[in-house]
């Protein structure tokens, strides 16, 4: 099964490398994501203030997400995940790998869906505890990012369907097609738009080190 993780967490089943996941599949059986991260910042003994202020993530819309009231962008997940030191698959649990090679079959991918994005994000490693991190980005229709990444490391990217408009801070906005790759230092503030409002956006990121 795709482990799938809704900004809620659930589970959904994938038949190809090409996916389409519906709605509902996407939000079937989820084991919110929410109560995992109250767990965690109780666990460190933390109010919701204290992580606001560490986070610039206010505690109201803190406290929704943990009553699971309110979806989370992707941007604002990874700044908790940062802040509580955990991994994506602390809270998107699914097979271990066995050894190497390590192989992960499109069933087995870890899927983000950011509804309040339009996007989603599959991991196409069994975690996120390597010298990379490799992942499959699928944006709605005129979908972007809510606001723009920063973090060590670089970033390399491949448009494999649709049109990218990638804004790198301190150079032009580009618009890559399919074959288009694209590689910068991560921690200058980058942003991924979809380029069409008709059409999808496919495309593979590879950060290095892993940013969840």
């Amino acid at each position: 099964m795709l482990h799938a993780l809704h900004f809620t967490v659930g589970n959904s089943g994938v038949k190809n490398v090409h996916m389409t996941i519906g709605p509902a599949e996407k939000s079937t059986a989820h084991a919110a994501v929410g109560v995992t991260l109250r767990e965690v910042r109780k666990a460190r003994q933390l109010s919701l203030a204290d992580v606001a202020e560490a986070t610039g993530i206010s505690a109201s819309f803190l406290s929704l997400v943990e009553k699971e009231k309110s979806d989370i962008t992707i941007g604002r997940l990874v700044r908790l995940i940062e802040f509580y030191g955990i991994s994506i698959t602390d809270l998107v649990p699914g097979h271990a790998a066995s050894g190497y090679p390590e192989v992960v079959g499109p069933d087995d991918r870890k899927l983000l869906h950011s509804p309040a994005e339009g996007i989603d994000v599959f991991l196409l490693t069994s975690d996120t505890r390597h010298q990379m991190m490799p992942m499959l980005v699928e944006f709605e229709p005129g979908a972007r990012l809510a606001e723009h990444g920063r973090h060590a490391g670089e970033e390399w990217l491949l448009v494999l369907e649709g049109e990218l408009l990638l804004e790198l801070e301190g150079a032009e906005p580009r618009r890559l097609g399919p074959g288009d790759a694209a590689y910068y230092p991560a921690e200058r503030p980058h942003l991924f738009s979809n380029g069409s409002a008709k059409k999808p956006l496919r495309l593979v990121c590879v950060d290095t080190p892993p940013t969840m």
